[in-house]
């Protein structure tokens, strides 16, 4: 037999192919693109499931005149109902399961043919309701009525079914995808989202009132073979076994006792938790933004194509998105902006005095604001997944992720139930038989926001007092160190350089509300809009070159405390990280050319209440920064910064 020693020169002097790990796995580079093909397949089938059926049933009951409140509950109470009783047992029994295809595969293949199949009833429905009617069942309804209630049976079948599979899926991405490549991966799963958003929005959405059924059957098929493929092409690789003592504290009301205490025993989980009510509340309001955008005039089509053209660009945004995930951390980009989201959830109040052409809101308002916020909106769905991997402990990943959405699926129950009667008491006590109601979906988002805000925050700073980071470890009351260790990726402290553009952009956004007043006012002088002019050059125009001072004084302190920093010397207050904050100050610069359209539309339009609210709009969004801004200095405060520190660099 040959050695190692006899091997030629020429064999020897040739490295080895580069692999990547995760867990018992290991993958060569024809593995990782095999293992991401049928994972983002499925993904895209999951998704396009959970995006078709929920956009079209709110429109379908609407049509059949289902009140808000009835659509609230069953398109945004039942599912996550289920949720709180079968998702905590699931996702804590898969992480003991073991069998030799895994230990989350066995829920994607028996729940297969159960959804596929509610998918097909809900397709078929008001052929369900006619059958019935006319075989003597339901005879005492009206068609209408018979429709409805069928439908509500199979949506309620299509939840029950659904939530069994969405309880375990995300679980099998930390199973299989090695860390080091969790954030591209997480990009290409976005950017295969959004490539689906455009198909479906901009080529079918337009016939979700129309032909409902034939594009559920299509969707259920594709559903049936994306993961029916991810089934049999992606493997899992072997656990550690389960010890008696496991299987003790995991049987019947040992395990329950066991669940709750892990999972709910440390204060750092707990804030994680109140958090992940972020999207239930968003969810919550999703069909009723349907209406709102009726409301303001945009057909179906219009709505679609916003939609789609978004989707297209946040797919190319995703990918640029996915490599900052890792060097900024999850948790700091979601953080940072949940503190902008708070600090400027007020922005549509404006839409409640004032109403501009269809067309206008279309291209200025929901297609550019859209297209300008792509990129932040991309970065912050892609952290979204590696959030929760990056601060649970793997050994009971599962068993977390069940555990938050216990929180989630009650604040689902309740948000879905409240929203619709929010809107349902807005219409009834205020504007009876006018859909004018749903403008107000902003005091629903600002209210949502501003408290979770204050939540990401508190997150935050327990993160950093955990080691940050640099240092930090899941908590892990079962283990005696108190901790579970975990792979960290590189990642880049606070860069000085890209710092001091992204205050650059926001002086420029700031001196450039003040010059937006002096243009508007010197046209209004023009025009002799003689009281609009007054507002402006007396109150608007003063309060504009205020706030740009108090900025520039803000700017000055945190250059200064940069300085001190670099020399050794202790801040006087928090540096904030430059990732989220330039961003975020590429968007605002960016959005005043929709200032500016919007301003000329209304100028145009002869809405003289309208140019003075989009005046107190522009200066509302500036406070809104600064605020922002000063929050994060705060959350930052006792910190140390890591001037132009950059772990993918390190030796």
């Amino acid at each position: 037999m040959m050695s190692v020693q006899q091997l030629p020169a020429n064999d020897a002097a040739q490295p080895a192919a580069k692999t990547w790990h995760c867990g018992t796995l290991t993958y060569t580079k024809a593995g990782i693109i095999t293992l991401f093909t049928f994972l983002l397949f499925g993904s895209f089938s999951f998704n396009l499931m959970m995006t078709v059926v929920p956009s079209i049933l709110p429109l379908k009951l609407k049509s059949l005149g289902a009140s808000d409140v009835l659509i609230g509950m069953l398109l945004t109470s039942i599912f996550p109902m289920f949720g709180l009783v079968i998702s905590p047992y699931l996702s804590f029994k898969s992480d003991y399961l073991r069998t030799r295809w895994g230990r989350r595969k066995p829920f994607f293949v028996f729940t297969l043919p159960f959804v596929t199949l509610s998918i097909l009833l809900l397709a078929f429905s008001e052929d369900i309701a006619r059958l019935l009617q006319g075989s003597g069942f339901l005879e005492n309804l009206s068609p209408t009525a018979a429709v409805i209630g069928v439908m509500s049976v199979c949506i309620v079948a299509f939840q029950f079914a659904d939530v069994v599979i969405a309880s375990v899926y995300n679980y099998i991405f930390n199973d299989t995808v090695p860390v080091a490549l969790t954030g591209r991966f997480f990009g290409l799963m976005q950017m295969v989202g959004a490539a689906k958003g455009f198909l479906y929005n901009y080529f079918i959405f337009k016939y979700a009132e129309s032909h409902m059924k034939e594009i559920f059957i299509v969707t259920a098929l594709v559903y049936f073979v994306g993961i029916g493929l991810l089934c049999v092409f992606v493997k899992e690789g072997e656990y550690p076994p389960v010890t008696e003592k496991e299987k003790v504290n995991t049987r019947g009301f040992s395990g329950f006792k066991t669940f709750f205490r892990e999972s709910f025993s440390h204060k750092f989980y707990w804030t994680k938790f109140v958090y992940s009510m972020s999207p239930a509340f968003g969810a919550a309001l999703w069909p009723f933004n349907l209406f709102y955008y009726k409301e303001m005039g945009l057909p179906l089509d219009y709505i679609g194509k916003a939609a789609a053209v978004t989707s297209l660009a946040g797919m190319i945004a995703a990918y640029f998105a996915s490599v900052y995930i890792d060097r900024w951390h999850p948790l700091r980009i979601l953080a940072y902006s949940g503190v902008f989201a708070a600090t400027l959830s007020v922005a549509n109040w404006i839409w409640l005095f004032v109403t501009v052409p269809p067309l206008a809101f279309f291209w200025l308002n929901m297609l550019g604001g859209g297209l300008i916020g792509v990129f932040h909106s991309a970065l912050c769905t892609v952290a979204a997944v590696p959030f929760d991997m990056r601060l649970q402990p793997k050994s009971r990943y599962g068993q977390f992720c069940s555990a938050q959405s216990i929180v989630t699926n009650i604040c689902k129950m309740i948000a879905g139930a409240a929203a619709g009667y929010f809107f349902y008491f807005i219409k009834t006590q205020f504007f009876p038989g006018s859909d004018y109601a749903y403008r107000f979906n902003f005091v629903w988002s600002a209210a949502a926001s501003i408290v979770m805000g204050f939540v990401i925050c508190s997150l935050y700073r327990q993160w950093q007092a955990l080691g940050g980071d640099r240092g930090f470890n899941p908590p892990a009351p079962w283990e005696e160190k108190g901790y579970e260790e975990m792979e960290r990726p590189s990642f880049v402290g606070t860069q000085v350089r890209w710092l001091n553009h992204a205050l650059g952009m926001t002086n420029v956004m700031m001196f450039s509300t003040v010059a937006f007043m002096i243009w508007v006012t010197y046209w209004l002088w023009h025009i002799d809009w003689t009281t609009t002019f007054e507002v402006y050059l007396f109150a608007l125009i003063p309060v504009s070159v205020l706030l740009y001072l108090w900025w520039v004084k803000i700017e000055r302190a945190i250059k200064a405390d940069v300085v001190r920093c670099a020399a050794g010397e202790p801040v006087k207050d928090g540096i904030p990280h430059h990732g989220i904050f330039f961003v975020k100050a590429c968007v605002l610069l960016l959005g005043m050319p929709v200032k500016i359209g919007l301003m000329v539309v209304a100028i145009r339009e002869g809405l003289h209440t309208g140019v003075i609210v989009f005046g107190i709009g522009a200066q509302i969004a500036d406070l809104g920064v600064i605020l922002a801004v000063l929050i994060l200095r705060r959350l930052e405060r006792g910190n140390d910064p890591m001037l132009d520190y950059d772990g993918r660099k390190a030796v």
